[in-house]
């Protein structure tokens, strides 16, 4: 049953799926997708006893309208709605701009048993100039240099790596309208800040193989220069959307992770 919560300028929508494990997992999705971007782990994770939150982000799939949208202000969403259900432990989840809101999150809140990443660059940390130039015109490209058909196309397809996962992300990317997902790329696109960040849970870092999205891969060996302590996971035959692509070794992964992050005692 989707449950909602007011938040400023926009109900973010979610669901809240019990279970008989002690650990939560709350799954943040990808970019101009929704939260039936998780459907193979919500059946894995609900047969194996696991409570689920599971949240459309806002400007996303039910949580839509918004007049505004941050990786910041998605954190803070979340955390409401942790706020508000209080789950004894929790497990955040993120790909691709919802791995981004989960570094956010971990910034400005921390306070979960463990941080599983998707898809994405680390947030704080030094970048080039000229990467940082490209990433913030990269709305105004796409604004004039694509039609929407064409622009929803290229997204689709270079999000994936196998057929069945382009059907299902082609099905999300014609529920957003291009007015929508611009607005919400501009908030994504200033997301990235030169600061502090210190896990305060256990990290794993997850990439497709075949991950052709912006820099995730030139970037994959700074996860460990600035988190020594963390994993990276490489899944074979997956691009970006890689729980799509490869659902059954991306649940083997979210499975073995949670068990680590249950055996690790939470920090102070």
């Amino acid at each position: 049953m989707e449950k909602r919560i007011k938040q400023e300028s926009c109900e973010v929508a979610y669901e809240y799926l019990q279970g008989n494990r002690d650990i939560t997992v709350v799954l943040v999705h990808g970019y101009g997708l929704r939260r039936a971007m998780w459907k193979p782990q919500v059946a894995f994770l609900r047969k194996n006893g696991y409570p689920v939150i599971n949240i459309d982000v806002r400007g996303h799939g039910n949580s839509r309208p918004t007049s505004n949208f941050s990786v910041k202000r998605a954190a803070e969403d979340i955390n409401s709605i942790i706020n508000l259900e209080k789950p004894e432990q929790y497990l955040l989840c993120g790909l691709s701009m919802g791995a981004f809101v989960v570094q956010e999150y971990a910034f400005l809140f921390g306070g979960a048993v463990g941080y599983m990443l998707t898809g994405v660059t680390p947030l704080c940390m030094p970048y080039p100039k000229w990467e940082k130039t490209l990433l913030s015109l990269s709305g105004a490209i796409m604004k004039y240099l694509y039609t929407w058909k064409r622009l929803k196309k290229a997204m689709s397809k270079g999000s994936v790596y196998t057929k069945p996962a382009l059907i299902s992300v082609t099905q999300m990317f014609e529920e957003i309208d291009k007015q929508e997902f611009l607005v919400s790329w501009k908030g994504f696109t200033s997301c990235l800040h030169e600061e502090t960040l210190n896990f305060d849970a256990p990290l794993l870092v997850v990439a497709g193989k075949w991950d052709t999205r912006g820099s995730i891969q030139k970037h994959l060996p700074d996860w460990q220069k600035h988190y020594p302590d963390c994993v990276v996971k490489i899944i074979p035959d997956a691009g970006h959307v890689s729980n799509l692509d490869q659902p059954e070794q991306f649940n083997k992964m979210l499975l073995s992770f949670i068990n680590d992050c249950g055996q690790v005692k939470p920090q102070p």
